[in-house]
């Protein structure tokens, strides 16, 4: 198990395990968990796979892209649509799926509350990460968050009409937008820089980052970007 786990570089206890899957992971090939790609049957079978490591059977999200977080220790449901999962309960394996977005950790240092969230474009533009605080904050803890493999501003395009959508919000995240050098119509976005503006607006004052992103590396892990890839890889988060 320890071979699989991220060292991820922060101050938050030793009890709070990530374990980041890749496209070749427990000697399968094109290890796939998302089942959005028609593969039901490969998908079922990485996801019986990667439950023979963990601690206990990991809460899956349907993904969509937008601002709900659900504090787990309200529901017993495996499966919820949102974009965000909080949990307090020890070796309660919380969860998401991601190919370019963001898989965002978030741990109080002493390990007590963990948190993950799928941040995309549309996760940044509708501030997920200040959704999640609204239940992290009723608890007196100090913050960390780790940032898991995803796009980096270099490959990261968008136009004008994106980039003024985050402008009305906050004139602020101009700095996040560079004009691409050959196309003077596209910019090139520092979405994980818009994430950690967000997540110290809210008092994480240390933010760790794996430093990989997901065009550059894929040779281990699916980018949406380089060829609409419905495959997915898992960032699996639980505190023994």
């Amino acid at each position: 198990m320890d071979k699989y786990l991220v060292d991820a570089k922060w101050n938050v206890s030793k009890n709070v395990k990530i374990l980041v899957t890749k496209k070749n992971f427990l000697s399968q090939e094109n290890f796939d968990l998302s089942y959005t790609n028609n593969k039901y049957v490969s998908a079922k079978e990485s996801r019986q796979l990667i439950n023979s490591i963990l601690p206990s059977k990991p809460y899956y999200m349907k993904q969509i892209h937008g601002k709900k977080v659900v504090y787990l220790d309200d529901s017993e449901k495996l499966s919820h649509v949102c974009d965000g999962l909080i949990t307090k309960k020890k070796n309660r394996v919380i969860s998401i799926l991601t190919a370019d977005c963001m898989p965002i950790v978030i741990s109080s240092i002493c390990g007590s509350i963990i948190c993950v969230l799928h941040v995309g474009r549309k996760g940044a533009q509708y501030n997920i990460v200040e959704n999640a605080f609204k239940v992290l904050k009723k608890y007196n803890y100090i913050y960390e968050a780790w940032i898991g493999p995803a796009i980096s501003q270099e490959y990261y395009l968008v136009d004008e009409n994106i980039r003024k959508l985050f402008l009305d919000y906050n004139s602020d995240y101009n700095i996040f937008f560079d004009k691409n050098k050959i196309n003077k119509k596209l910019f090139n976005m520092n979405l994980i820089g818009i994430a950690s503006y967000q997540l110290k607006t809210n008092g994480v004052n240390k933010i760790a980052f794996s430093e990989l992103c997901t065009v550059k590396n894929n040779n281990d892990y699916y980018s949406y970007r380089i060829n609409s890839d419905k495959k997915r890889f898992g960032t699996f988060v639980w505190s023994e």
